[in-house]
C-alpha cells in the first residue's frame, strides 16, 4: 500500500471513530423521590420547539417508582420535561446524556444525576 492509501484509511478511520463517538444508544432512568406524581415526561432536542409524545404513554410515575427512557442518537443537548400531578412543569435544558445514567428527583426541588 502507499503512502497516500494510508493516508486516506487512517483518515477514514478517524472519522469513523469520531462519528461513533457522537452517537449514543443507553438507557437512563428517572426515579421520583418525591411525595407526588408525575403525570408526563418528555424528552426532545434542545434544537425542537416542540416536546413531542408524553413518554409515560398514559401511565402515572408514582413516588419510588423508575422510568427507564432509552435514549439514542446525538447524546447532548436534549431537553427534558416533567409534568407533576398539579400540572407543574420542571423543564431541563440541554442535558448531555453521556454524562450520567441516572436522575433522581427530591421533593424538595433538587435532583441528583448519577
Amino acid at each position: 500500500m502507499n503512502n497516500r492509501s494510508w493516508r486516506i484509511l487512517t483518515l477514514t478511520l478517524a472519522i469513523s471513530m469520531l462519528m461513533a463517538g457522537s452517537a449514543l444508544a443507553k438507557d437512563v432512568v428517572v426515579f421520583n423521590e418525591t411525595n407526588f406524581e408525575i403525570r408526563a415526561v418528555y424528552m426532545s432536542s434542545a434544537e425542537d420547539k416542540w416536546w413531542g409524545d408524553n413518554l409515560l404513554k398514559g401511565d402515572v410515575l408514582r413516588p419510588g417508582e423508575g422510568l427507564k427512557i432509552s435514549v439514542s442518537g446525538t447524546p447532548k443537548d436534549l431537553d427534558l420535561a416533567l409534568i407533576d400531578d398539579e400540572g407543574q412543569e420542571l423543564a431541563l435544558m440541554e442535558l448531555d446524556f453521556r454524562e450520567f445514567d441516572s436522575l433522581t428527583l427530591f421533593t424538595d426541588g433538587t435532583g441528583r444525576f448519577d
